[in-house]
């Protein structure tokens, strides 16, 4: 099976980039990755040669290259996702089998082939911190009022949440994106346009917007799944295939030890990052990586004896 991965990013989001791209390699990924950004190219990237209009190709070792897409909407990128990946599948790797998309504050721990063959037959997807959502749950119920008042029918059975920074879908599924899509639309129907990833209050009938959307899309399209638990990007203990960053400050940009004196010490996800931040991409200068893990050494350490419940 052949998957084609791909990510989406703007601003100092390079560096999350840049240490998947390095996790990628070291997992022994062999494509490319298409990552789509507004923006100029990251500092690491300048000099990418065009291979044409609005595509420029980053070398990042034999057989692993990064293009770097140009694009040109007005959603926020966390509603692109599945415009994205169907290009990926349509206009990108037409010959791919499978497209993956993945946050570019996430980091790959396994061997690929795990997560190459993941999307097979089934939407490939993580549960979210909170998965337990019952079919009957007040949220679902409040979600089917809505899409029938536009118009939808949402009768498959569904009882977990998901996450949407890990998203695959099979050639064979591809029809699911356009789902996401029509999901998203209504999402931002009731929110209104110009939003971002989180809306209102956690009791808002849409609070995390894409996430919502991309989990009404599973209550109306009954595509099938193949998740694996919260653990799988380590939001509980015992993880081996991702690690994402979710929330803020993101790893990059530091504070370790500021944030482990108000107690939330390094999470394992910044660790991964900080493993990922030299080679083959060389994300800071030595000087400044340093100060990164000397911090996240000591917010670590006082992490051991100190820390909020």
């Amino acid at each position: 099976m052949i998957s084609s991965i791909c990510t989406l990013f703007e601003g100092d989001y390079h560096l999350g980039v840049g240490a998947l791209a390095n996790s990628l390699s070291a997992a022994g990924y062999q494509g490319t990755l298409w990552a789509g950004h507004r923006g100029p190219l990251p500092p690491w990237a300048v000099k990418a040669p065009q291979v044409q209009v609005g595509m420029h190709r980053f070398e990042v070792r034999d057989g692993f290259s990064i293009t770097f897409v140009q694009v040109e909407t007005p959603l926020h990128f966390a509603y692109y996702k599945p415009d994205f990946l169907d290009r990926v599948l349509t206009e990108f790797d037409p010959n791919a089998d499978a497209a993956i998309y993945l946050d570019p504050d996430i980091i790959v721990k396994c061997p690929w082939h795990l997560i190459e063959r993941w999307p097979s037959e089934g939407i490939a997807l993580v549960e979210d911190v909170h998965s337990a959502m019952p079919q009957r749950h007040p949220m679902r119920l409040a979600w089917r009022e809505i899409l029938s008042h536009h118009g939808v029918s949402a009768n498959h059975p569904c009882d977990r949440y998901y996450n949407s920074g890990f998203v695959g879908v099979p050639r064979s599924l591809q029809g699911f994106l356009a789902t996401w899509s029509k999901a998203m639309a209504i999402v931002i129907s009731v929110i209104g346009e110009g939003k971002g990833i989180k809306h209102g209050a956690s009791s808002d009938v849409f609070h995390t917007t894409d996430q919502d959307a991309l989990n009404l899309a599973l209550m109306i399209s009954g595509a099938p799944v193949n998740a694996a638990g919260s653990d799988a990007m380590d939001f509980a203990t015992g993880g081996y295939l991702l690690s994402h960053a979710i929330g803020t400050p993101k790893p990059w940009r530091g504070g370790f030890l500021r944030e482990a004196l108000r107690g939330f010490p390094p999470t394992t996800a910044s660790k991964a990052f900080l493993r990922n931040s030299d080679a083959p991409i060389r994300l800071f200068e030595p000087a400044r990586r340093a100060s990164l893990a000397l911090a996240l050494a000591l917010g670590a350490a006082i992490g051991r004896f100190y820390r909020r419940a």
